[in-house]
């Protein structure tokens, strides 16, 4: 049965899905992407188009064995590959793109090879299976639903809280020293867009397809790939030394860039001359010591440049450390005159209650005086509006500011407000205090 390409609920009708609202219209895809519901390795049932690029394409994708939402990546090289008659199977445009092809179709295995190995590591997206079909090759990943660091910073203009940006870095540069450590892999590629939030705020680190392994201080021979901005002067030649310090480069660039929405020149206008503002100068709130830090990740002379994440988290630490306390505003309600003065309750937001001497009707039970009906008032806190609902039920009645409330009328007060019920002989106060959360 054809599935959605957004939900994957079955029955799905080409003019759209009346359970998640998907329409065909939104998929727009070339010719050179795979037609939803494909099924590859008998098992992935692929949805709606997550991305294309030079060397490959994302789809969305259903796992029909485990029924769970998942990613596959396909290796499809831009410009020398075209799909065959039957639609699936990849084919050479030309004899001579043979070689290419194959060492794309290497690289693109052993990225998930690699990423295979970083699977217990948090930040890093986890990589489930990977496979050959079609005359090209396969991987499952973890599918994410959010957006990456580039987006953010963009829809934000620049003004992304330092706290926040720097919590995400850290995260990155803990995953990326563990990896330096324990597997000598160095990303090559780090980037805004190469790390992406997901909606429930986990931080992962994807595209490994420029990574590989090394040993910081070894002799150069890697290929050269560069990201304007984000590339340390190492990775514009094939012959420089690249190591742990190169991921520190870019990460440090990617700091800057989220915390600015300004990318840095590039080493080779660096190089030329070039400069950039330092953080410090910026007027953002960063201690000088930071600002230093992301200085010195940032030299263009590896000798000079931090040589390890570590050093670089222990650098930028100190701006998570500044995070001010976030206040809670909590609502309750106390009896500050009468017998049982002193008396007071915590208040749910939205949630009705109400006061009276009832055991089984009351949810805040007052005892004393008898004038007290056994249901006397209703009380709501409005945290959206900043008020208190108050209804008044009782024989007696309720007086706010002198006044008599009229019963069963719904009346809006804002904190701190008294509340006599019956008489001046019990009053109520209805206020809201701050907590740190």
């Amino acid at each position: 049965m054809e599935r959605c390409p957004n939900c994957f609920a079955p029955g799905y009708q080409q003019g759209g899905c009346s359970r998640c609202g998907f329409q065909a219209a939104y998929d727009k895809r070339s010719p050179r992407v795979l037609p939803a519901g494909t099924v590859l390795a008998g098992r992935y049932y692929l949805g709606r188009l997550l991305g294309e690029g030079g060397f490959g394409i994302t789809y969305k994708a259903w796992d029909l064995k485990t029924s769970v939402l998942c990613a596959v990546k396909e290796y499809a090289p831009n410009g020398i590959t075209w799909r065959g008659a039957d639609k699936r199977r990849l084919v050479l445009g030309k004899s001579e793109d043979e070689k290419p092809y194959q060492a794309g179709l290497h690289r693109f295995m052993e990225e998930a090879q690699i990423l295979s190995r970083l699977e217990q590591i948090p930040s890093v997206v986890d990589i489930t299976y990977s496979f050959q079909e079609n005359n090209t090759a396969y991987f499952v990943m973890e599918f994410l639903d959010g957006a990456d660091l580039k987006q953010i910073v963009k829809a934000s203009k620049g003004r992304l809280p330092v706290e926040e940006v720097t919590d995400i870095i850290l995260q990155v540069a803990l995953s990326m020293d563990v990896i330096h450590t324990k597997t000598k892999i160095i990303h090559r590629d780090i980037s805004p867009d190469n790390i992406y939030i997901t909606r429930d705020k986990k931080v992962k680190l994807i595209d490994f397809g420029s990574a590989k392994q090394t040993i910081t201080g070894a002799a150069g021979g890697l290929s050269v790939l560069v990201k304007p901005g984000f590339a340390p002067p190492e990775q514009f030649s094939s012959q420089m030394v690249q190591g742990s310090y190169t991921d520190v480069y870019a990460l440090a660039a990617t700091y800057y860039y989220a915390l600015t929405g300004q990318m840095i020149p590039t080493a080779q206008e660096r190089l030329a001359g070039a400069n950039y503002v330092p953080l410090k100068q910026m007027n953002l709130g960063i201690l000088e010591s930071v600002s230093d830090a992301v200085d010195q990740a940032l030299a263009l002379n590896i000798s000079q440049r931090t040589q390890t994440m570590q050093a670089f988290i222990r650098g930028i630490a100190p701006a998570a450390g500044r995070r001010q306390q976030v206040r809670r505003k909590t609502a309750f309600v106390r009896v500050v005159k009468g017998p049982e003065a002193g008396l007071h309750w915590t208040l749910v937001p939205g949630q009705e209650v109400t006061i009276g001497r009832s055991d089984t009707e009351a949810q805040l039970r007052l005892r004393q005086p008898e004038d007290v009906s056994r249901v006397h008032c209703r009380i709501t806190w409005m945290p959206e509006r900043g008020k208190f609902r108050i209804q008044d039920l009782s024989t007696y009645g309720t007086y706010y500011q002198g006044r008599r409330l009229n019963k069963g009328v719904l009346y809006e007060v804002s904190p701190p407000a008294r509340l006599m019920l019956a008489s001046a002989v019990c009053v109520i106060e209805l206020g809201v205090r701050e907590e740190n959360q």
